[in-house]
């Protein structure tokens, strides 16, 4: 009988020690965190998503000992971890790694309320972290191409299998339970439309939530003795049309870590628009564009990006802003900056705003390609009113910004400013910094469950 490829992972995973990791994946997990925490503490000191989170709390039956984050109420487990992915999916700060997978926010919320209600070693979690980020970018890119030819969001669909692994390692199950809490979640994978995204829909922000939760529930029902199809990804009927890719197959269990090819998000918004964002800051970085001297704009994207960005048009709200070109370009010539103050009703509703992106023109760029093989690039036309042309051109076929630990520690300290002085937001990060050196979870817990909300 065939092993299935998800067995062959676990037995793997569940046998490896902390000291199999190398230095390089264990560098990228604390990075991870660092990235996980700031964006946690931004969208929950700033009550994101505050209806949908109420409407996951009712479904509570007040036994569980998890929290969402600035909410000390005790809550089940899979609720917190439901709560906290998906209000962190809502600003699409989240980091990234092969076949378009967003494993943090499935991972790292899986984790923290498994480890709230069961609790663990530090060494157990960094353990169940890798496992987690391995299984959700082997099984993107093994689906990566069927997403994409069906029009769907990859993280939403991908990222139950990631959050079973991870909460079911450190759950402590066997190989046997881990097979059986992975068919589960794989047997009840959304499908996420990415046309959710597109329109604006509440819905979008539920693909995090609802991944974490789903990988929550299967390692309960597995715990419990509850089964799934061991060949949910080969069998007869079965998965194998979604992941039919082949990358990944090749690269044995241990012989690579998949979170060494972490990438941290740049900008709050979709990888779709990073390249025109980029090719902005470009060209102001050289030029100085006055806005207010703008006559046109032509934006002359990727095929993937400029089809997003016309499904979503002139008009975006609060969640398809951060597909638009029409909006993060003209952000991204007024401000400067692209954060997540910008997908706010008030900057979207801004005149100045709207008055240059109803200046810019967007065209498709075929000769990128389209499809995963294709370049992520943009060439960007900026016409003054003068007659002076600029243009800048960013080919980011990878869409990969190495961030410095600087860069990323600026960051933090920018997502959280509003909320920790400048004392925690320290200690916070150097926690995660140095998270194999520390014996227990609790110093982050306790600053995630005590954050003062600003405004929501």
């Amino acid at each position: 009988m065939q092993k299935s490829y998800f067995r062959e992972l676990a037995e793997y995973f569940y046998n490896y020690s902390v000291e199999d990791i190398d230095q390089e994946a264990l560098y990228q997990v604390k990075r991870a965190l660092v990235n996980y925490l700031s964006g946690s503490v931004y969208v929950a000191s700033h009550q994101s998503c505050k209806e949908l989170l109420s409407f996951i709390r009712e479904m509570d039956n007040g036994k569980g000992s998890a929290t969402v984050w600035a909410d000390e109420k005790p809550i089940a487990a899979p609720l917190a971890a439901f709560s906290n992915a998906a209000r962190l999916s809502s600003i699409e700060l989240n980091d990234s790694t092969n076949g378009s997978a967003h494993p943090g926010i499935y991972v790292w919320s899986a984790v923290l309320a498994t480890y709230e209600q069961y609790g663990g070693s530090v060494e157990d979690v960094i353990r169940a972290v890798v496992f987690g980020y391995d299984v959700c970018s082997r099984m993107a890119m093994l689906s990566i191409d069927k997403v994409l030819e069906m029009g769907l969001h990859n993280p939403g669909i991908m990222g139950g299998l990631g959050a079973v692994s991870a909460a079911g390692l450190l759950r402590g199950l066997d190989v046997d339970q881990l097979c059986n809490a992975f068919g589960i979640v794989a047997s009840l994978i959304p499908v996420c439309p990415f046309v959710s995204f597109v329109e604006g829909a509440d819905s979008k922000d539920l693909y995090g939530g609802w991944g974490a939760y789903l990988g929550m529930l299967a390692v309960e029902a597995a715990s419990k003795g509850l089964t799934g199809p061991d060949g949910v990804l080969h069998g007869v009927k079965s998965l194998k049309t979604l992941f039919a890719g082949t990358e990944g197959r090749n690269v044995k269990p241990g012989e690579h870590f998949y979170i060494k090819n972490l990438n941290i998000k740049q900008f709050p918004a979709c990888f779709a628009i990073n390249p025109a964002v980029r090719t902005v800051f470009a060209l102001q970085e050289k030029l100085k564009i006055d806005p207010e001297q703008i006559k046109s704009v032509l934006v002359d994207s990727y095929p993937y990006s400029y089809d997003l960005n016309e499904g979503v048009g002139r008009n975006p709200n609060t969640i398809s802003g951060r597909l638009s070109l029409y909006y993060t370009v003209a952000v991204a010539l007024i401000d400067g900056s692209l954060t997540p103050e910008a997908f706010t009703q008030e900057k979207l509703h801004n005149p100045r705003y709207k008055a240059l992106r109803d200046k810019i023109i967007t065209k498709r760029h075929d000769q990128y390609g389209d499809g995963p093989k294709g370049i992520r690039g943009c060439i960007i036309e900026v016409t003054m009113k003068d007659g002076t042309v600029h243009k800048a051109e960013v080919d980011a076929t990878n869409h990969k910004v190495v961030y410095s630990d600087e860069a990323l520690w600026q960051r933090f300290c920018g997502l959280t400013e509003a909320t920790l002085d400048a004392n925690a937001q320290k200690k916070l990060y150097d926690f995660a910094m140095n998270l194999d050196k520390e014996p227990t979870l609790e110093p982050i817990l306790v600053t995630l469950r005590k954050l003062k909300v600003v405004c929501g």
